[in-house]
This record gives structure tokens, sequence and C-alpha cells, in this order.
């Protein structure tokens, strides 16, 4: 066996999809798949490592091989550092061992709602479905996109009435039919426009400052360009590059969703009853034992931490 390193991403990508899809030995839970310095990591491990997963999703999440790799070297690493800790009897104390008991009832509780929803039958919900999409056919519509292309003259690097001035002249030449970009490139003080050039996708949306979104919304056609509008950034000469109106879906477009989305819902609502269930049973404990909580943990003979004291 090698020693799992970065060559364990590189081998795995180099394999691709075709040679991940030929790929269809399934070895031995005994087999090794990796070891370092006495500690071995075997397919049993990984199973175990993936037991949390649902089984639908395992294939996507060990479809990558960076997280195949990360995989591999958590299991080891905690191998590594276990070894060395039961080397130093760390493993041998009565509270140890009821921790490991705690830490698989957490693991057998996980699995138990994981199962639970699995095997939940919540029958056909296609007619919740299509009453759903009755009542809000809008909620499905894709929205539109709106893009537009700026030149930023700001008011830090010059006084409110030179960027004014500066900006009413670009529109000018703008509106003459200058090359919006070369404008762009020699006027804007926006910093973004190395990369972007200007341009603005959803530049009519909420997130963008009122007054130059309110701007944009009142551009009918490719290519018109907005009176020089003023926002907290400085002025701007707007041009509109693409308005693409909002597109309503049908039922069937959209009845997978939602009927993935109802049958989620009510498993999750099955489920909470089902713990709620076991939440509303007589809890039997003796106050004078759950008080003695509170001091448990002190040293002999010390007060409350500052930090938890209550306060008169």
């Amino acid at each position: 066996m090698r020693t799992v390193n970065r060559w364990v991403l590189l081998a795995l990508s180099t394999l691709g999809i075709c040679g991940a899809a030929q790929s269809e030995e399934r070895y031995d839970m005994d087999t090794v798949v990796a070891k370092r310095g006495g500690a071995v990591v075997t397919m049993l491990d990984i199973d175990a490592a993936l037991l949390r997963a649902p089984q639908r999703m395992r294939a996507n999440v060990m479809n990558n091989p960076k997280r195949i790799e990360e995989l591999i070297e958590r299991l080891l690493i905690n191998r590594q550092l276990a070894m060395e800790a039961s080397a130093g009897k760390i493993d041998q104390g009565a509270e140890f061992k009821q921790a490991v008991k705690q830490q698989e009832e957490g693991l057998l509780a996980e699995l138990r709602l994981l199962n639970m929803r699995a095997e939940i039958d919540v029958g056909n919900v296609e007619q919740l479905a299509l009453e759903r999409y009755q009542v809000n056919p809008d909620a499905y519509t894709v929205s539109g996109i709106t893009s537009a292309r700026h030149i930023l003259i700001d008011t830090k690097s010059r006084d409110d009435e030179a960027a004014r001035a500066l900006a009413e002249e670009v529109h000018a030449k703008a509106i003459a039919g200058e090359d919006f970009d070369t404008l762009v490139a020699r006027y804007s003080d926006d910093p973004s426009k190395a990369s972007n050039n200007g341009l603005i996708v959803n530049a009519d949306s909420d997130s963008m400052d009122a007054a130059f979104a309110e701007a944009v919304k009142q551009l009918a056609s490719s290519g018109d360009v907005a009176p020089v509008t003023k926002s907290s950034f400085g002025y701007h000469i707007i041009k509109l590059e693409q308005r693409t109106a909002a597109r309503p879906r049908s039922f069937d477009d959209v009845k997978a969703q939602i009927v993935s989305s109802i049958e989620n819902s009510l498993r999750e609502t099955r489920v909470q009853e089902h713990v709620d269930e076991l939440k509303s049973l007589p809890i039997e404990a003796t106050p004078e034992v759950v008080a003695s909580l509170r001091t448990r943990y002190l040293p002999p003979g010390g007060g409350a931490p500052p930090d938890t004291a209550e306060k008169p």
C-alpha cells in the first residue's frame, strides 16, 4: 500500500466519469483501502462512515475524488490518534465507556429517524399537489431577468457639482451613440468594471440601490439609456441590456417538485409527532439529585464561577 497523500485526489480525478462507471467490482468489507502508521482503513470503515447518509444519496456523496480523499484522511487520522489514546489507557475509565455508549445511542437515534423517514408511506399526494399549485400558480413562475450596463461617476474623488457635470457629459456621449463599453472603460469609477465591464444582472431587484433599480424599471427596450441617476454611490449612466419576462410554469412542469415537497413535509410531521409522543411520557427524577448537578463540577470548597453565578 502507498501512503495516502495528494496523489489520491489526482489518481481518482484521472479516472474520470467513464472510468468510474466501468469500475463495477465490489470489494469485500475486510479489503484494505489505506493504511498509515499502523492505522488501517477497510471497506467496512468506509461503509460505516456513510451509515448516516440516506442510501439513495451515498452514490452522489462518493462520486467526488476530493470527498473520497478527505474521508480516507479523516478515518486514518482518527484511528492513529485513537491508537495513541488507547496506548495511554485513556479508554479505561468508566466515564469513557459511558461516553462511548452515549455516542452509540446517538447514532442509533439518528438511524431510527432515518429509517422512519424512509419507511413512512404518505400515500398519493398528487391531488394535494394540484390544489397547492392552483391556490398560487404564480409561486412557481420563473422570474424574469433584467440586465443593465452602467457607468458610475462617484462623489468620493470629486465634489457633487463636478460629478454631476461629468455624468451629464458622459450621458450625452452615450445618447449620441458612442460605444458604451468604451465609455465604461474610460469613465466608470466602479472597481468591478474590470471583471464585468459595467454589467449588472437583476439590475432592478430589491437588492439594488432604490434609485438605481427604479431608473432601470423605467427603461422599455434594449439599448435605452436612462437619464442621469443619482444613487448613494454617485451618479450613473444606465443602459438597458436585456429584459426577460417572467415565465409561468404549468402544473406538469412543477408537479414532481411540489409532490416531493409535500411528501417530505408529511414525513417530517410524522417523525416529529412520534418524537413528541416520546417526550410527552412522564419524567421520573429526584429533585435533590438534579439540583446537585449545579455544584457537582466545582472544585472542592469553590463557589460558582463568576460568569455563571446568579445575579442578585
